[in-house]
Parts: C-alpha cells; sequence; structure tokens
C-alpha cells in the first residue's frame, strides 16, 4: 500500500490564512457598496471553511491518497472516496493560470492532480491540489506516472489470477510497494518503462509475403540500353 499525504506545512498556512482573511474581508463591509459586499461575505464564507478543513486534515489524518494494485482511496478537502482501478479511466493534471493587464501577463498558476472515471461525458472526476500535496514538480510528476502504470496494468489484468500474471506489463507489476510514495522508486520504474517500450519499437518486423517467391526476385532489372534484340526486314546502315 503507497500513501500520499498533504504538506503539513500548507496545511498550517491554510488553517491560519484563510480565518485571517476571511475576517479582513469582514472588517470591510461597512465600507464598499452592497454587490461587492455580497462577494466579499461570500468569500469570507468559503475561507473560513477552507480553515476549518485544513484544521481538520492538520489536527487528523493528512492522506491525499492511498492506493494499492487494485483500489485507489482518494481524500480530498472536503470527501474521502474509494474505487477500484477498473473503474478509473485516465490519469493526468491540469492548470489555472491566472493573468494580469488584460491577459498578457501570467501571474500565477496552480496545477491539478485529476482522476476520471468511467462512464463517459457524465463520469464523476476527483481533484486534488497538486500544490498541498507533500511533493516538487517533479514528485508530482512521477507520481502521476505511478497512477497511470498501475491503472494501465489493471486494464491489462483479466479475471482470473492465473492469466494477470502473464498479462500484466513487468514494469508495472514489478512497481514498489512501499508505506510511502517514493519519487525515486517512481524515478526508477518510469525509466524501465521507457526502456522496455525502446526494446519493442527496436525489434525488427519481417514484411509479410503472399504466394511464391520468384527465384529471381531480388535481381537488378535488365538495363534499357545496350543491344537490342534482331527483328525481321531490312538494317538501314
Amino acid at each position: 500500500m503507497k500513501s500520499v499525504a498533504y504538506s503539513r506545512a500548507k496545511l498550517t498556512k491554510t488553517a491560519v490564512g484563510c480565518p485571517i482573511l476571511a475576517v479582513a474581508g469582514l472588517a470591510c463591509l461597512g465600507h464598499v457598496g452592497p454587490f461587492i459586499s455580497a462577494i466579499i461575505l461570500i468569500g469570507s464564507v468559503l475561507l473560513a471553511a477552507c480553515g476549518v478543513q485544513g484544521a481538520r486534515k492538520l489536527l487528523g489524518d493528512a492522506t491525499a491518497l492511498r492506493y494499492d494494485r487494485d483500489r485507489l482511496t482518494i481524500a480530498t478537502m472536503w470527501s474521502e472516496s474509494c474505487v477500484r482501478w477498473s473503474d478509473v479511466a485516465e490519469v493526468g493534471t491540469s492548470a489555472l493560470n491566472t493573468y494580469a493587464f488584460y491577459g498578457l501577463i501570467k501571474v500565477g498558476s496552480t496545477q491539478y492532480l485529476d482522476i476520471k472515471m468511467r462512464g463517459g461525458l457524465m463520469a464523476k472526476k476527483y481533484r486534488l491540489l497538486g500544490d498541498m500535496l507533500d511533493l516538487d514538480k517533479a514528485g508530482l510528476t512521477l507520481l502521476v506516472e505511478d497512477l497511470a502504470a498501475h491503472q494501465l496494468a489493471a486494464e491489462a489484468r483479466p479475471g482470473t489470477l492465473d492469466d494477470a500474471a502473464v498479462r500484466v506489463p513487468q514494469w508495472a507489476a514489478s512497481a514498489p510497494q512501499a508505506e510511502l510514495f517514493d519519487p525515486d522508486a517512481a524515478l526508477a520504474n518510469y525509466l524501465r518503462r521507457q526502456k522496455a517500450k525502446e526494446q519493442r519499437v527496436s525489434e525488427p518486423v519481417a514484411a509479410p509475403g503472399f504466394g511464391r517467391r520468384d527465384s529471381l526476385e531480388g535481381v537488378p532489372p535488365a538495363p534499357l540500353t545496350g543491344a537490342r534484340p534482331g527483328g525481321f526486314g531490312r538494317k538501314i546502315v
């Protein structure tokens, strides 16, 4: 079983900073118009709720992801769900960019970890804030690779255990099962997968042939110049 936790330093900032921002926003209600006051009030409620959830994670279980070969447990800031890998359709990342000066200058970017379930357009999608995880940018990339390896292994795994050992890719079956997600181990697993892909691409594939093979196949054609065969009629010198 592997697990990935939320960063306790970032949970502390959320638990302390969000209520402070909420109180500061409420202090401005008497100095702005009714429309802005409504926006500030809604934002303050959301900030206070985020602070409470951050404190709950900080004082309790800070695990964000927990997974093995069969199941994946996703604990967002608001809920917790346990799904089977066979029900996961795609694992990836997305980014929400913030721009200033009429959209010409990028001032920030928030990265998310997305886990999409099967079911078409109406399928459920789980989203974790990547910046809240106890991983750097390279570690998040390796985590996505490791999650994708488990998802692909579940697709290749049939119903019987005997056939599963044969059909599961070696690079996915050999994924280390540590208590905590190890970026170094995930990197080694990723390199093994890339090496396996390169070996499959480099294997020569014989071109298929149909019917009889002529014994003169491969012999270069006769040149178009040179002595011409004799014919009938007069020869003009």
